[in-house]
């Protein structure tokens, strides 16, 4: 729980230093693009913070070479 606390002061103080001096340049893509990667990562890491297991990318990239590999080695045998 103080994890998770901990990890969303951190988020919305990063939040506020970034986005306020981006809003007053009026970078609206830039405050949305932010927003998205700082929304995930802070998921990200409350996920870690509470033992969730959280697959790795490599294991999607796994999962969808593994048959194209599996082709390409019975095509050249």
């Amino acid at each position: 729980m103080f994890i998770t606390l901990a990890i969303l002061i951190i988020a919305a103080l990063i939040a506020y230093f970034v986005i306020s001096p981006l809003k007053k340049k009026r970078e609206t893509k830039t405050i949305v693009v932010f927003s998205i990667f700082l929304v995930v990562g802070t998921a990200l890491n409350i996920a870690l913070g509470l033992d969730v297991n959280v697959p790795s990318p490599l294991d999607l990239i796994s999962l969808i070479f593994k048959p194209i590999r599996e082709l390409i080695i019975t095509l050249f045998q």
